[in-house]
């Protein structure tokens, strides 16, 4: 798998060990998935064509699929899109467009165990995966952290899912909006805008 390009000079990303490919996930999908991530746009917000997962899943991969909150819905007839084919794109896209440790590192231009410390601290939000973590980029900016990113993960429900956190930093907001924009904006874009961190907090502090 090729690297993803160069976004605000990020480092290149690595790709997930076990790809979109290898589950029979159909490409067209994972690479609209790792296009809206490289450009931090909402994952939701396309629509695809018809299809699914051709393949039978063990209960072993199963339960590893629901852990990390990915939908194992049964494709109905005549909705477009299987929606476990398009969960397995999405998080194999997250996890590919994510920072390992030691990149966020670099990006940063801090110490690994700084990255390690605020991980534990979640002051960065990191998704656990073959024994490492890894950063989901919509939370840097220009190699830095976007503003207010420690006080609004700390009110988020730690137990959401990776696409989850993602799909709430990166979609429009109907509690966010600007006089000069004609539509509501993403928390991410509201932090990046300058504009008061606790209006973010307070609709993390309630969101279920």
């Amino acid at each position: 798998m090729s690297p993803a390009p160069e976004n605000d000079e990020a480092p290149p990303y690595e790709a997930a060990s076990a790809d979109a490919t290898a589950l029979a996930v159909p490409a067209g999908l994972y690479e609209r998935a790792r296009r809206h991530l490289l450009e931090n746009e909402p994952l939701r917000a396309r629509s695809s064509e018809g299809t699914s997962v051709s393949h039978a899943l063990s209960a072993a991969e199963i339960d590893a699929l629901q852990s990390v909150g990915l939908s194992i819905e049964r494709w109905r007839r005549g909705t477009r899109t299987d929606p476990l084919a398009q969960s397995i794109a999405d998080y194999m896209a997250l996890l590919d467009t994510s920072l390992t440790t030691g990149q966020a590192a670099k990006h940063l231009k801090v110490d690994p165990s700084r990255i390690r410390q605020r991980l534990r601290e979640r002051s960065l939000y990191g998704i656990a995966y073959d024994g490492q973590k890894r950063l989901p980029r919509f939370q840097f900016e220009r190699r830095k952290v976007i503003p207010g990113l420690a006080d609004v993960l700390a009110e988020l429900p730690v137990q959401l899912s990776p696409l989850d956190v993602a799909e709430w930093f990166l979609s429009p907001n109907p509690d966010l909006e600007l006089e000069d924009r004609s539509a509501p904006i993403s928390p991410r874009e509201w932090l990046l805008s300058g504009r008061s961190v606790e209006s973010v907090v307070a609709i993390a502090h309630g969101f279920e």
